[in-house]
C-alpha cells in the first residue's frame, strides 16, 4: 500500500518521533488507534451493524 501525505507531514511526523521509532511505527500505531476509536464509535451509536 502506498500512502501519499500532505506536504509537510513527514517533517511534523519525524518532531514527535520517539526514541527508537521511525515513521512506520508511528503510521501503524497511528493506524491501529484509529480503526479502535471507529470500531468503538461505531458500536455506540449502532453504526456499522450491517456491514
Amino acid at each position: 500500500m502506498h500512502a501519499r501525505f500532505r506536504a509537510g507531514t513527514f517533517n511534523r511526523i519525524n518532531a514527535v518521533l520517539r526514541e527508537d521509532e521511525d515513521r512506520t511505527d508511528f503510521v501503524r500505531e497511528a493506524v491501529e488507534r484509529e480503526i479502535e476509536r471507529r470500531t468503538k464509535e461505531a458500536k455506540s451509536s449502532g453504526a456499522g451493524e450491517n456491514r
